[in-house]
């Protein structure tokens, strides 16, 4: 016997939304800023651009998030097990098909970049949507 599930108001999936927002920004920060750093910027380093855009990468945190908490979490209905097993196939899809594809196409990607960030977007993707599933519980 499951017990009664609290409907998610607006204010829910609100508080869910930037709680993942927080948590993955977190995630990034510490990953890209301490832990691959090196693997990143030194792997990549003939294809990065002197200075950064930044409207992308925070287009691309709003919508992730986004289309997480409505593919992974909201589904899930706050059971962060569920949503944990679904972020992370999501995270495998979308960061697989973003990793594979510049594989393909990119001259010299290389393939551990491909293989470490794919991991990484599967785990992020999973703990992001844990920490969204874990904030449409609590009690607002």
């Amino acid at each position: 016997m499951s017990l009664p599930t609290r409907p998610i108001t607006r204010f829910r999936l609100l508080m869910a939304y930037l709680t993942m927002l927080l948590t993955f920004g977190i995630l990034d920060g510490i990953w890209l800023g301490a832990i691959a750093n090196q693997w990143y910027f030194g792997s990549l380093s003939s294809l990065l651009r002197e200075q950064f855009i930044t409207w992308p990468w925070l287009v691309f945190y709003l919508a992730y998030c986004a289309a997480t908490l409505y593919l992974a979490v909201v589904p899930a209905s706050g059971h962060w097990q569920q949503a944990a097993v679904k972020g992370a196939v999501l995270g495998a899809t979308a960061y697989g098909a973003y990793n594979l594809t510049n594989y393909s196409i990119v001259a010299n990607w290389p393939l551990p970049i491909t293989l470490i960030d794919w991991s990484w977007g599967t785990l992020a993707t999973a703990v992001v949507s844990t920490s969204g599933a874990l904030a449409l519980k609590l009690k607002h």
